[in-house]
């Protein structure tokens, strides 16, 4: 009987790089009996040269070795970045060669092209670990939810932020202090910018809507915001309200348009999203036939990353050996899901006024919110201190984002209030 050997070529040695290797290293055994495959790496590259201490036998810096080799089945991309990793697994696959990446910002911003690609050249595709670590909620799109007509995403989908998030709510840390543990533990970069500011997440959400709606949405359409607003205060007031705030991903199917969106947002406590803690991350869908579905797991660190890395592997060589037709994935379709505009989405709100302590404030509040049509749901006034600026917080009913923009402006210019009202909107 042939030997059935499945030989990997992979550019970047990295955090996620190593953890890949030493994996299939291992676990080949185990893999081997479940799979009947023998899974090896035969080949390593990165740029740094310190890197190849830990696989002197395989190392190399040419990258021609792993792009050109006719002896390598699949490449794992783990470079990160955009530029030179699009240009390599283009490379690859031109050749007819597999790709498995880890990349969200290439899927995101290339994925047209690549999966085009892909299919021209009869080569398979795999990008599990681009989103949500080692969730298989790619996997779940594409195949167990074939079925459905998906409606809803609702995603925790970075690890960083959920830290920090976690980190003020219990422990009552300011902001600068959790992000100061998340990189003392290794959980954000020194330079957390993506992190913070949404933009990780929103490179994810754009990979799964286009699974989840066989639509392109181009991540930098997608309206994001950050968590570096958060207040330690907002937390706690917020919980008296019986929510919790999570940087959420929404993408949310309306009549022919789809609502899609990422920034802080309001969950009652009764949500399972919302005791999602520390790097965990977890993705809510709603289908037609499969009704409501939870995924939770490890979103953040090399091993959940390369578990999903490995996943793909296993599964592309499978389908190599069996000569597997590779999955038609309709994310390049030329066909774009009418964005709904972001003054156009209508939800709850959460207020936090900062206005001097006088009669007739609230009243001269109250009254710009309803010309401008929002309906109070509840409010609070924390401190009685008529020298200074207090807090009022407010819940609202549903309003429509466009009116809301506009009462904030209208009431911010007003003379007792004294810092920029705070915003963060509500997901039922």
């Amino acid at each position: 009987m042939k030997k059935k050997i499945i030989r990997i070529g992979v550019l970047g040695c990295g955090t996620v790089g190593t953890h890949f290797i030493k994996g299939i290293i291992k676990n080949k055994k185990t893999l081997r009996d479940k799979t009947g495959i023998e899974f090896t790496v035969v080949k390593v590259c990165d740029i740094d040269r310190k890197k190849g201490k830990s696989f002197p036998a395989i190392f190399t810096t040419k990258d021609s070795e792993v792009l050109e080799s006719k002896d390598i089945d699949i490449v794992v991309e783990l470079v990160g970045g955009t530029e030179y990793a699009y240009e390599s697994v283009k490379k690859t696959l031109s050749r007819g060669t597999s790709v498995v990446t880890a990349n969200k910002a290439l899927i995101s911003e290339k994925g047209r092209e690549i999966f085009k690609l892909a299919e021209e050249n009869n080569a398979h595709i795999g990008f599990e670990a681009s989103v949500a670590g080692a969730i298989p909620i790619i996997k779940a799109i594409r195949e167990s939810f074939a079925g459905n007509k998906l409606t809803k995403i609702l995603g925790i989908l970075n690890g960083t932020t959920n830290y920090i998030l976690t980190r003020m709510s219990l422990n009552a840390s300011s902001f600068s202090q959790a992000l100061s543990q998340a990189q003392k533990f290794g959980y954000a970069e020194r330079n957390p910018t993506l992190d913070i500011k949404g933009f990780d997440t929103v490179h994810k959400l754009s990979i799964l809507s286009a699974l989840a709606f066989n639509k392109i949405v181009y991540w930098k359409d997608i309206p994001v915001e950050g968590i570096e607003k958060i207040d330690p205060m907002d937390i706690t007031f917020t919980n008296e309200f019986g929510y919790r705030i999570k940087l959420l991903a929404i993408a949310q199917k309306k009549g022919m348009g789809l609502d899609i969106r990422v920034h802080p947002t309001l969950l009652h406590k009764n949500h399972p999203l919302s005791t999602v803690e520390g790097v965990y991350n977890a993705v809510y869908l709603e289908g037609d036939m499969a009704g409501k579905t939870l995924f939770y797991g490890e979103g953040a660190g090399g091993n959940a990353a390369a578990s999903s890395v490995i996943s793909d592997v296993v599964d592309i060589g499978k389908k190599l050996l069996c000569d597997t037709h590779p999955y038609k994935i309709p994310f390049y379709a030329d066909k774009k899901i009418a964005v709904i505009p972001m003054k156009e989405i209508s939800t709850k709100y959460y207020f936090r006024f900062t206005a001097l302590d006088k009669p007739g404030v609230l009243a001269r509040i109250s009254n710009i919110l309803g010309k401008n049509g929002i309906s109070i749901a509840s409010v609070i006034q924390k401190q009685e201190s008529p020298e200074r600026a207090v807090p009022i917080l407010m819940l609202t009913h549903t309003a429509k984002e466009e009116f809301v923009q506009k009462a904030i402006n209208q009431i911010d210019r007003l003379d007792v209030i004294k810092k920029p009202t705070v915003i963060i909107r509500v997901e039922e």
